[in-house]
């Protein structure tokens, strides 16, 4: 993968603007968003492209031969009794390296480890957290009556559950491997935007 390159990593749970950030951060400076796998079916709100939709083998396969850059779900153990699993393959990511110096990448907390591995290894990521200050109201609000989005009541409670155990287990540690955590509950869209560019522009391979 392209050495020089630089990866923006955003993660966050459900809701806390994860895709209009990425889109406004792709504007700034020319970042593109490669291409990620997820085994879940397709809901109405993704974006068109964005997703790989293969099956729990297809994802166990690339795992099992390190296609990915990075990946996660519900279990250690890919298998469709086991949840979602999401990842981004090598090849996307070198795919969106042709045609930008940057790329942006969604991820989970699960995988704060393997981000640190990445770092350590010298691959230029950096991390950008966007979380609540309360994130059962957080979900909530964002989620609920939203006619863009198709999440069930019962769904929007699983991501609650799944929010505050990953943030308890790894929040801590996203929040001292980020270069900011902003809680996009406690600002507009453009203020958050502001923060992470004046994290971002300090560093200079950014600046057009």
């Amino acid at each position: 993968m392209k050495n020089n390159g630089r990866i923006i990593a955003i993660t966050g749970p459900s809701g806390s603007g994860k895709n209009t950030i990425a889109n406004l951060l792709c504007e700034k400076f020319n970042a593109i968003i490669p291409r990620h796998c997820t085994t879940r079916s397709p809901r109405k709100d993704d974006a068109e492209n964005f997703y790989r939709y293969i099956s729990h083998e297809e994802f166990k396969m690339c795992l099992d031969n390190n296609l990915f850059l990075l990946a996660s779900g519900d279990s250690l153990i890919v298998s469709k009794e086991n949840g979602n699993f999401y990842g981004i393959l090598y090849e996307d990511c070198e795919k969106a390296f042709l045609n930008s110096d940057v790329i942006i990448i969604f991820v989970s907390y699960k995988d704060i480890n393997r981000l640190k591995e990445l770092q350590e290894s010298g691959t230029n990521i950096d991390i950008v957290n966007l979380t609540f200050s309360n994130i059962e109201l957080g979900i909530k609000n964002r989620l609920e009556n939203n006619p863009e989005r198709d999440h069930s009541l019962k769904d929007i409670q699983r991501r609650i559950i799944s929010a505050k155990e990953d943030n308890l287990k790894y929040g801590l540690e996203v929040k001292e491997s980020s270069i900011c955590t902003v809680y996009t509950d406690l600002l507009n869209i453009e203020e958050a935007f502001e923060t992470i560019c004046e994290n971002l522009q300090s560093i200079k391979e950014y600046i057009k």
